[in-house]
């Protein structure tokens, strides 16, 4: 017993030697390494501990050197006999008003793909491509049998394809393409970018591996391509997918593979291509990041600027270092690298332009330090501050030159703000002023491209919308988007809390605080949200369950710093969100810590709703779906609180929703309620949801965006504070039978008349009632059925038609009720019910 557990633990000593040596493989992108570790273990026969390894392997990156290029024989397949066994499951409407722009057009999303960093020659990539499905066990198709929309998902309308994937299957795309147009000589290089793939990717051009796999689904990746490429003839990309969503260990945000429909807040998978695919020239040293960044003072604006520059002798280095050790080198590569001699001859001159109607110039800043930070001092009378009330962007032109000589022009925005915490108790700033901010939970889900919205005219759709009802931010929740969303949320003056997609299992690593659960019982006893799953301790003794969740640890992290160099330019992204509630949670202290270190331009929400860790994050953020919001009696002082989800009101149709009301009328009035009652120690609401997602049906407007579900204008009268054009809701009688009465059937009449001072809207049956059929007679002439003899029928308002009584207000009304059982069946509280009716006013 005891020789096998020393076994076990070599074993396991042995994956972690090796983890930290790949580790530092990957730092230095030493390929050779990684090959003679794995020769090492080939001697040494450890076939266990190798396969451990390769595991681990495949989520680090390396950059192969030109001398490295896989080459991958193509040899000829017998056609798969490979049959998809899922489909898709069908949905009444999936068009949208853009939907048939999509269809109609050869290149869908033929916009500019990276706004901010623009360059002139670029090829778009979008389109019609071959298509064909396989085992996870077969290699290159010989026959591509179907034809697929890129960038939209697999399952997707718009994609052409629509099924469901699962972990044993591969996605094969191919198409052709030629670069004459590009005037390819030794001074320029050609870049394929993909700017989403969801999950593991696979490039092959002209038949050759280019580089090694793509592991994230949520964060843009390129590949240089320029020793591939035919320059004379088309040339042929061919692209493998596989995309396990959560049978694997990867973020995945709400994406649910294993369940055969869209069920409550768990939604439909999103596969493959889903992102624009674009080439672009390059000269052989190029601008790769911008980072600009902005410190006000009372009288002055510290402007930061970094122009970073791809250099051959530059390393990219991946690893996540534990901040308590190496607090001082955290994640600060590739952009720390110290530049050669021969380097230090490029500069470049940027140029910052206050309209571009006339081109004015605000400033020139010439200078040879790229790569590192730069700074600018304005007077803060000379600059127009960015807000979404007044979201003013300065265009700006950047030249690059080596000794004098032009290499490229490249062209990019700014938006100057600060947000930042202040006051006492802590308040949300921006441009050092007290700012709250009216949300929206965006989850970015369209019933015709699922997560790819159809145009970039939706995307400016959705922000617009939320703009003209009066909010000022976007929760993207759970995903993240396009360049292009970001974009019009800097153009249109949109605030925007990023979040990180969750990853794993969903369940949280980390012991639930006593007062986070007191929290959570409280919500879950007064509304119907979904039980959380059982919380898992940090120590768990399954070998299999440790290994996965270090692996989902390694990928998340890999994933979160991506996430934030592609996102860090945008001035419209004020928050990032690291976990939501507990899914995927760990290592919070240590995550919170670093991301607060790697980005102190903005806020931190360590942990969005439960299992809070005090002192950690900018946010105290609290989730509660009841009507009256049920805040912490005392919160630290050096945090905000904010309301990080709230809401989901939806009408009684059809679909799931945490409360629901019958009518637009009384949606809205919950709305205003729901404002009017926010409590003055917040600094920030986000409202569920913007659009209905799928089963889901809570949003502001439908699923295809073609119904506001609230009555135009309330919305934004009571965001901006109007509150006396607030609707009033009075219960003006009511009538009740003893609780728990015995008996099969029971009369009630009674006789009433209305004594209201303000103008009647609508009227409403108040009604509760347990175990029977309810017959109800207005006047002598209007009735109302109900059946409800299968379970308890909880408070709910019933519509009344207007005229029943605006034209004999004055009037004494009759009412008569019925209460009944069915004496073909039994209960299990027989002869034992309850029943409530109350008749109730909407006015304004």
């Amino acid at each position: 017993m005891g020789c096998t557990s020393t076994k076990r633990s070599k074993a396991e000593g042995d994956i972690d030697r090796y983890h930290l040596e790949i580790l530092n493989a990957a730092q230095g992108d030493d390929v050779r390494r990684l090959k003679e570790i794995l020769d090492e273990l080939d001697k040494r026969k450890a076939t266990t501990t190798k396969k451990e390894v390769l595991n681990m392997v495949v989520f680090i990156q390396f950059k192969l050197p030109s001398s490295d290029v896989l080459f991958i024989p193509i040899s000829s397949s017998p056609p798969s006999s490979f049959v998809p066994t899922l489909s898709m499951k069908s949905m009444t409407n999936f068009s949208t008003q853009w939907t048939e722009k999509v269809l109609s057009e050869s290149i869908p999303l033929n916009e500019y793909p990276r706004p901010h960093l623009k360059r002139k020659l670029w090829l778009n990539l979008n389109g019609i491509w071959s298509f064909t499905i396989t085992s996870i066990n077969e290699t290159f198709p010989k026959i591509y049998d179907q034809f697929i929309r890129v960038p939209f998902p697999v399952e997707s309308y718009l994609s052409g394809i629509q099924k469901r994937i699962d972990s044993t299957m591969f996605l094969w795309y191919k198409r052709k393409f030629h670069i004459q147009h590009f005037h390819i000589n030794e001074q320029y290089r050609i870049i394929l970018h993909f700017d989403k793939v969801d999950y593991e990717t696979i490039v092959y051009i002209n038949n050759r591996l280019i580089g090694l796999k793509h592991l994230g689904g949520y964060e843009p990746f390129s590949y240089d391509i320029t020793s591939y490429l035919n320059h004379t003839h088309d040339n042929e990309i061919i692209v493998r997918v596989w995309d396990p969503t959560n049978q694997w260990y990867q973020p995945r945000g709400k994406q649910m593979l294993d369940i055969d429909e869209p069920k409550s807040i768990l939604y439909t998978p999103c596969s493959g291509i889903w992102g624009t695919v674009w080439l672009e020239r390059v000269p052989n040293v190029y601008i790769n990041r911008l980072q600009f960044k902005t410190k006000i003072s009372s009288k002055q604006i510290h402007f930061i600027y970094r122009i970073d520059l791809f250099l051959p002798t530059l390393h990219s280095k991946y690893e996540l270092i534990d901040i308590k050790k190496t607090r001082q080198r955290l994640l600060n590569v590739p952009y720390d690298e110290i530049l050669n001699k021969s380097e230090a001859n490029y500069e470049y001159k940027l140029e910052i332009i206050m309209s571009k109607q006339n081109f004015e110039h605000l400033i020139t800043l010439t200078t040879n330090k790229s790569n590192q930070d730069n700074e600018f001092i304005f007077p803060l009378s000379d600059i127009n501050l960015w807000s979404p009330e007044n979201p003013y962007l300065y265009n700006i032109r950047i030249h690059l030159y080596k000794s004098y000589t032009f290499i490229e022009e490249i062209s990019s925005y700014i938006g100057f703000r600060q947000i930042s915490l202040c006051l006492n108790p802590k308040k949300i700033c921006l441009n050092n002023k007290p700012y709250f901010m009216y949300g929206v939970l965006d989850q970015g889900y369209w019933p015709d491209g699922l997560y790819r919205a159809p145009t970039d005219e939706a995307y400016k759709y959705d922000i617009k919308q939320m703009k003209l009802l009066g909010f000022n931010t976007l929760r993207k929740h759970m995903k993240t988007e396009t360049s292009r969303w970001y974009y019009w949320c800097d153009v249109l003056g949109m605030l925007v809390w990023q979040d990180m997609p969750a990853g794993d299992s969903f369940e949280g690593y980390e012991i639930e605080l006593e007062q986070d659960k007191q929290l959570r019982l409280h919500r879950d006893n007064r509304t119907n949200n979904l039980p959380l799953p059982s919380l898992v301790n940090e120590n768990i003794n399954s070998r299999k369950k440790l290994i996965r969740r270090y692996k989902s640890k390694l990928q998340f992290e890999y994933e979160l710093k991506a996430i934030i160099d592609f996102l860090s330019f945008h001035p419209s992204i004020v928050v990032w969100v690291l976990f939501n509630e507990e899914w995927g949670q760990y290592n919070t202290i240590r995550l919170g810590e670093w991301l607060q270190h790697y980005d102190s331009e903005r806020l931190i929400n360590a942990a969005s709703g439960w299992q809070d860790r005090t002192g950690i994050g900018h946010m105290r953020d609290i989730h509660d779906y009841t009507k009256n919001i049920f805040l912490p009696a005392i919160d630290d002082q050096d945090r905000a609180l904010v309301l990080g989800e709230c809401g989901g009101f939806g009408l009684t149709d059809s679909g799931w929703s945490y409360n629901t009301y019958s009518d637009s009328y009384l949606l809205t009035y919950a709305f205003e309620q729901l404002i009017l009652n926010l409590s003055t120690r917040l600094s920030a609401m986000i409202y569920t949801q913007l659009s209905d997602v799928e089963n889901e049906k809570n949003g502001i407007f439908n699923y295809n965006r073609t119904i506001l579900k609230f009555l135009p204008n309330r919305i934004n009268q009571v965001l901006n504070k109007n509150f006396s054009q607030l609707y009033k809701l009075e219960h003006i009688w009511n009538l009740t039978s003893i609780p728990y009465t015995n008996y099969t059937e029971l009369f009630l009449s009674t006789s009433f008349n209305f004594k209201i001072n303000r103008n009647p809207l609508k009227f409403y049956f108040y009604i509760c009632y347990l175990y029977s059929f309810v017959n109800i007679t207005i006047d002598k002439h209007y009735k109302i059925n109900l059946n409800n003899t299968d379970e308890i029928n909880d408070y709910h308002y019933i519509s009344l038609p207007n005229n029943l009584f605006s034209n004999s207000l004055n009037q004494k009304h009759s009412l008569d009720i019925y209460l009944f059982y069915n004496n073909d069946q039994s209960f299990l509280y027989i002869n034992r019910t309850y029943f409530y009716l109350n008749l109730a006013i909407l006015s304004e």
